[in-house]
């Protein structure tokens, strides 16, 4: 039975994860590789941790001697954690005190996809792989294996849904945001959409592109902004808004912090800032504001666009500054104030 025909346990699965992610637990998804050498991460784990192998990168094997060696080493291993001796093995950790309960809901969710669509899954994230890994080593025939657990084909699909199945070798990686919320977004998109696919919206140049709205936010907002943005884009088109999550792929580059504040200073005709007490924490949001501070320094305030859910002190806000009461009016009617200055900026233009 395909997505088509599970729209009912998706909603009650979106309801569920909805629940939890309103709770913002202290919980986080981690990616770590080992290859020959070791682990590439040397922080300890927190003790409430749920950890799994996600998929395994063997190796070429290119004739007899290489095939015996997989069989030899395929018999000796604990197939819970991989093949032993493969060159690069990937894992997924979940931790804090609600990882269990993350397990359990993950596992409901990985029991989504029928047969074939996770083997689509499986099929997509090989192909990323071994694609990685041809570009190290052209001659190469990558012999690659994904984990069949319903929680590692989820963490599996989260991953490949924000074009990160592969960051690359040489690091771990924090997958934001949550993973109750990050499941939420993901359910949501299989509810309308009924099929796999990316979060990235856009095949165009991120350096190519002027958007008439970009979103600055702290994660614990980004349900909200979702939702804000969804009802965006049926009023403003394609590749009008900036919203990380429809640009994933093109945002795992390195020097991200300038083309991030290259979109918000230059490449936006609005930038609209949505507030919080956790806002001023963030470090990324800590690199929009200071484009931002700088398009209100410069005079061209009208670029710029409040929504505030709490009167938390964020340096440069002041207190004669208007702005939307997120907690008073619902994600639809931002996104109407927001195409409301948005058409008085292009009249003024």
């Amino acid at each position: 039975m395909g997505l088509q025909n599970k729209l009912s346990e998706i909603q009650r699965l979106i309801e569920a994860f909805e629940i939890e992610a309103g709770k913002f637990h202290d919980i986080q998804f981690h990616t770590f590789f080992i290859t020959q050498d070791g682990p590439n991460i040397d922080r300890k784990f927190d003790p409430q941790n749920h950890t799994i192998m996600l998929w395994q990168y063997y190796g070429p094997i290119e004739g007899d001697k290489d095939t015996g060696q997989f069989m030899t080493d395929l018999q000796d291993s604990d197939l819970q954690w991989g093949i032993r001796g493969s060159e690069l093995s990937q894992y997924g950790v979940i931790e804090g005190e609600a990882c269990k309960l993350f397990a359990r809901m993950a596992i409901r969710a990985g029991n989504l996809f029928s047969g074939d669509e996770a083997w689509n899954i499986k099929s997509r994230i090989v192909s990323e792989i071994i694609e990685e890994e041809r570009k190290r080593n052209p001659t190469s025939k990558p012999t690659i294996v994904t984990n069949d657990n319903p929680l590692a084909i989820w963490l599996n699909f989260l991953l490949y849904h924000l074009s990160m199945t592969n960051p690359g070798r040489e690091k771990s990686c924090k997958i934001e945001p949550d993973p109750f919320t990050l499941s939420l977004i993901a359910l949501e998109r299989l509810a309308d959409q009924q099929a796999i696919g990316k979060v990235d919206r856009s095949t165009r140049k991120l350096v190519d592109l002027q958007f008439k709205v970009a979103m600055s936010f702290s994660g614990e907002k980004r349900r909200y902004v979702s939702l804000v943005v969804d009802a965006l884009r049926e009023q403003l088109g394609e590749d009008a808004v900036f919203y990380d999550h429809d640009y994933q792929a093109q945002l795992a580059r390195p020097n991200l912090d300038t083309l991030l504040q290259g979109i918000y200073h230059k490449q936006s005709d609005l930038v609209v800032v949505f507030l919080c007490d956790k806002y001023a924490e963030k470090q990324w949001c800590g690199l929009e504001w200071r484009a931002i501070r700088d398009i209100i320094k410069s005079k061209d305030d009208e670029r710029v666009m409040f929504v505030r859910f709490d009167d938390a002190d964020v340096e440069g806000v002041l207190s004669i500054d208007g702005y939307i009461d997120g907690g008073k009016f619902t994600s639809k009617q931002v996104a109407d104030f927001i195409v409301t200055r948005v058409a008085e900026i292009e009249k003024d233009g």
